[in-house]
């Protein structure tokens, strides 16, 4: 990954900095809750939307096709601001 992404939480979510790997340089800071803090961690592990759902279907007790739809939403959005590649 060419990115450092780092984790703050606050009170009902968590401050997302993501940072260039070799310079340190701010690349962009956004919010997420608790249940995109834990996509972002699992996409950061390598595992592709599939296996993102299976572990939140696990994580959060919800049936897998309810999840499945937000997971797929998410990596667009982290592949429009090219921190995922799908």
């Amino acid at each position: 990954m060419k990115y450092r992404i780092e984790t703050a939480p606050l009170i009902d979510y968590y401050v997302i900095v993501v940072k260039n790997m070799e310079t340190g340089e701010l690349i962009e800071a956004f919010t997420l809750n608790e249940s995109g803090k834990d996509m972002l961690s699992l996409f950061c592990q390598g595992m592709d939307a599939n296996a993102v759902a299976e572990q939140l279907s696990e994580m959060y007790d919800v049936p897998i096709e309810q999840v499945s739809k937000d997971v797929v939403e998410f990596a667009k959005r982290l592949n429009k601001k090219s921190l995922l590649e799908i």
